[in-house]
């Protein structure tokens, strides 16, 4: 995921937890009509909110945080889902730092486009 993705090889375990709850969402068997998470929580995910690893996403920059002519988003990299509420990490290159946002409206997602930034940091 870390090569396709082209994102930098600091972000292993992110690979890693998104790759688990990607599985954990995909039937285990071929002969297996129910997959883990239906076995668990008695009905099926919701997979409308996965992306793809690695992809650009544009996030919005909030009113207070810019001036008149600024750029009204910021764009980051998806690497994968928050842990403890709903929503993504973002990662900024440019601040190096990774952002959860859990509003998705304030998030566009560009899945055909991935990182070339490929470096490990």
């Amino acid at each position: 995921m870390l090569a396709h993705a082209g994102v930098p090889k600091m972000f292993w375990a992110k690979a890693i937890s998104t790759a688990v709850d990607i599985r954990n969402r995909l039937p285990r068997a071929v002969k297996d009509t129910k997959i883990p998470h239906e076995l668990w929580i008695g009905r099926k995910p919701n997979v409308s909110h996965m992306k793809v690893f690695g992809c650009i996403a544009y996030a919005h920059v909030e009113l207070e945080k810019r001036r008149k002519l600024d750029s009204k988003n910021e764009k980051m990299h998806f690497i994968g889902y928050s842990l403890t509420s709903k929503g993504y990490r973002l990662y900024h290159e440019n601040k190096r730092r990774v952002f959860v946002r859990t509003t998705r409206r304030d998030i566009f997602f560009n899945e055909q486009k991935r990182s070339n930034t490929g470096k490990s940091r």
